[in-house]
């Protein structure tokens, strides 16, 4: 007996869920494009007497509608995979930032990252979900199920008003000595293990529910997913704070309560500014929205493409033709966006080119050498973080050879990259085909800067050794500095990172020199850390002169990322440069 049966698809369903799909690997500009051709069709088929049940079984569903469509453009999937690898990156470095804040035993600090970090989180999950295009895409086809308030915001508001409530009644109950004789200090930290248990589990799975009706339903549930992480990161952060005290200093804890409060007011004001994007109250800033296509931007993307299959000769010859193409229409009057319009996307002209010479798909180059090197650099790199975040001593990574993972991986990654950039070429066709997005010289100063200063801090922190004298500011020693400062700069700069290889891919080339001198300042800060983490103090005494070197040592891939980033300038200045003859 079945116990429900699935309704029949609609011509708005229909439509819906494959524009649903199509959001993961085209822009949303061709994704309404596609719907409205087969929204023709529908009203083609409808005009000559076929019903919608007929249409539908003409096309196929669409899962079948929207393989199809990346059968004609295979490039689409590797743009959308890019994508997802980019703001997937992008999610688990924010993730760190606020994996440190719950980490922290003081509250004030974790309340500040969560402020800091928790935007910037769901901001790259809510672009690894696709979610500007599912705005975009529900504005045309609204969901039919409206989304309930109750388990979006009802439900994890209560958990932490519960969860509160029984805390701040403990307190007055034990500040009072009113508990009964047989719960103890450790019944008391039981009870208090069990009720956040509970409640965690019964957040995650709302979580996960909310999550995955973002995905197969709606976008508009994903503000109840910001709202419910604040909520239970609260609760977690409330629990730390009970659990790190002892009994007797309870009466000192309500006003710790309430400043464990404000990593739920963080996910609660960002849910709700979400939630007026996702309702179309408010225009999505302009971070989320895709500019306006320039001819500059239109030709890059034909050259990336077109490296893809040809050499760099091949290229610029293409795009010298569509070079004088686009300038003849502007001759005749056209404007810019109904020539790209004209001209179709650049994906697309690259598969027409591609149907008429089957040849060039034999000359794609073999790059998975150059994608398991670079693999092994990031392996090299990802461990340095590890080792000193987990506190893991690694032969690899101890003590004095520290620095000698980051010498070898930042040679190796840089030329996998620059292969795999097709870095060479790129500079060639940007000598004749400028691109509109240039580097700027600001991307060099934060990682000169963080590692200056990781030096500096660290030389002052052995020189105090010896002697056993730990400066205290504001209440916190030197070194609980150091370390601060440690964990921002390496989650800052790993941030920059990402943000430049991204400018590699869709801006200019000229950003990639940039690249080897942030890993190396990588590498040297972390390099720092462990060294710092693994002194010893008797050998400190007996041989100062000797650490200081040994520490200065650790200098060696940040020196190495300058001379690799000399060199990549050198060589993409030079690109593309008439040889002279004779």
């Amino acid at each position: 007996m079945k116990w429900s049966t699935k309704p029949a698809l609609t011509r708005q369903v229909w439509l819906e869920k494959l524009g649903q799909r199509l959001v993961w690997t085209f822009p949303i500009a061709q994704v309404k494009d596609i719907l409205s051709d087969y929204q023709e069709q529908f009203d083609a088929g409808c005009g000559h007497g076929r019903t919608e049940a007929e249409m539908i079984q003409a096309l196929g569903t669409p899962a079948e509608a929207a393989a199809l469509l990346l059968e004609e453009e295979p490039s689409a999937r590797m743009g959308g995979l890019r994508q997802t690898v980019l703001w997937g990156t992008a999610l688990v470095v924010c993730c760190g930032g606020l994996w440190l804040g719950l980490l922290r035993s003081i509250i004030l600090e974790a309340s500040f990252l969560f402020f800091l970090f928790l935007p910037l989180t769901v901001s790259a999950l809510f672009l690894l979900l696709r979610g500007p295009a599912r705005v975009a895409l529900e504005e045309r086809f609204s969901p039919e199920r409206t989304v309930s308030p109750v388990s979006m915001y009802c439900i994890p508001a209560g958990a932490a008003v519960v969860f509160e409530a029984v805390e701040q009644i403990l307190l007055v109950l034990a500040k009072a000595g009113r508990l009964p004789d047989h719960i103890g200090p450790l019944l008391l930290g039981e009870i208090n293990t069990y009720c956040i248990l509970v409640l965690e589990l019964g957040l995650g799975i709302l979580l996960i529910w909310l999550l995955v009706r973002s995905l197969t339903v709606s976008i508009r549930y994903f503000p109840g997913v910001i709202h419910t992480f604040g909520a239970g990161s609260a609760l977690f952060l409330t629990y730390a704070v009970y659990t790190s005290v002892y009994v007797s200093e309870l009466y000192t804890l309500p006003l710790e309560v309430l400043l464990a409060l404000p990593p739920y007011c963080s996910g609660l004001i960002t849910a709700l500014a979400f939630q007026r994007w996702v309702d179309r109250r408010r225009p999505l800033p302009r971070f989320f929205q895709d500019g306006a296509v320039t001819w500059e931007d239109w030709r890059h993307r034909l050259g990336v493409g077109l490296l893809g299959w040809y050499d760099a000769a091949q290229a610029i010859e293409v795009l010298g033709d569509y070079q004088e193409r686009y300038d003849l229409g502007r001759e005749q009057g056209k404007n810019e966006e109904a020539l790209l319009s004209e001209m179709g996307r650049p994906e697309a002209v690259v598969r027409d080119l591609l149907k008429e010479d089957r040849k060039a798909r034999l000359h794609r180059r073999k790059i998975w050498i150059w994608a398991v090197a670079a693999a092994v650099s990031a392996w090299l790199l990802l461990g340095y973080v590890s080792a000193f975040e987990l506190g893991v001593n690694r032969m690899l990574y101890y003590g004095l050879d520290s620095w000698k993972p980051g010498v070898v991986a930042l040679p190796l990654g840089t030329a996998a990259l620059f292969v795999l950039f097709r870095a060479r070429e790129r500079a060639a066709i940007e000598r004749r085909f400028p691109a509109r997005q240039k580097p700027s010289t600001w991307l060099l100063v934060p990682p000169l800067v963080c590692s200056a200063l990781t030096e500096g801090l660290g030389l002052q922190c052995i020189y105090a050794a010896p002697t056993r004298w730990d400066p205290i500011f504001l209440g916190q020693s030197l070194v609980w500095y150091f370390i601060t400062f440690l964990e921002f700069s390496v989650l800052l700069l790993v941030l920059l990172l990402i943000w430049t290889l991204a400018r590699c891919v869709s801006g200019s080339i000229r950003h990639f020199p940039a690249v080897p001198l942030l890993a190396g300042s990588i590498a040297q800060v972390v390099c720092a850390g462990l060294y710092l983490s693994s002194m010893d103090l008797d050998f400190i005494r007996e041989n100062l002169s000797g650490t200081v070197r040994a520490f200065l040592a650790n200098l060696w891939p940040l020196g190495l990322g300058v001379l690799l980033a000399a060199v990549l300038w050198a060589i993409l200045r030079a690109a593309g440069k008439p040889r002279k003859e004779g």
